[in-house]
This record gives C-alpha cells, structure tokens and sequence, in this order.
C-alpha cells in the first residue's frame, strides 16, 4: 500500500513538473566567463534533480564503504564464535562417544579459539583420565587458571 502511494506521488509530480515545463517560457543562464549556458527552466530543474540523486547515491556509496571494515570484524568475530561452539559441541560428542583422543584435540581447539575455555579444559581433563592421571591434572591446573571469580 505504501508502495502504491508512493508511485501515484511520484507521477503526480512528474505530470505536474511536465505541465509546468511545456507552458513555463523560463529560461535559465549559467554564466562563467566566457562561457553562456542558457537552458529551459524544466531542463534545469531535470538536471539538478539527477545531480541531487547522484549526490545521494555517492554519499550512500561512501557509507557503505566506510562502515566495510566494522562489518568484516563482526564478521570474523562471529566466524570464530561459530567455530568454537563447533570445536565444544565436537569435544562434548566425542567424550560421549567415547573417543578420547579426538575430545582432547576439540577441547584443545575450543580452548585456542576462546570460548568456554574452562569448559573445555574440564572436558579434555575428563578424556585425559582414561590415559593418564598426570595428563589429567595438567588439564586441571589449566581448567583452575581459567576459574572466573562469580
């Protein structure tokens, strides 16, 4: 609907500004010596018309350039989320699963992307109990150093 008005508007003004122009005998000089520019009031009107929408096409083109690099961070940011929460989720299946060797090589993944890294320390400490205690408390001590104080 609103869309609908919009076009009805716009024609209204362009049968208006076409009316205008065909009756309107107004001419327009540009003078920049030594040049003489003289144009038809409608003429001119189109003109200044396009060169204010080009002005506004480069004002949002410019926008839209200078805001890219925020854009590629969030972008980046929420890529290295996505592939932590993928490497936690992996190491939480493959302890389930009973893959021990692959849950510590996740945790260890998650926990070099930042994300939940106390979690995933407690995990790989978890796998790493099934080879070797001395594994396990290295797993722990980096689990207690990453302990958030709530």
């Amino acid at each position: 609907m609103r869309l609908l008005l919009w076009l009805i508007l716009i024609f209204t003004l362009a049968t208006g500004f076409t009316l205008a122009g065909k009756y309107d005998p107004g001419y327009v000089i540009l003078v920049y010596p030594p040049l003489r520019i003289e144009l038809s009031l409608a003429l001119f009107v189109l003109g200044l018309a396009a060169l204010t929408l080009l002005i506004g096409a480069l004002f949002r083109v410019s926008a839209a350039t200078f805001s890219l690099p925020a854009k590629a961070r969030a972008f980046r940011r929420q890529r290295r989320l996505a592939a932590g929460q993928r490497a936690l989720r992996d190491a939480i299946a493959a302890d389930l699963a009973g893959q021990h060797d692959a849950a510590i090589q996740a945790a260890r993944r998650a926990i070099e992307l930042d994300h939940e890294p106390r979690l995933a320390a407690l995990l790989a400490a978890r796998a790493a109990a099934h080879h070797s205690p001395a594994s396990q408390h290295e797993w722990l001590v980096l689990a207690d150093k990453y302990k958030t104080d709530k």
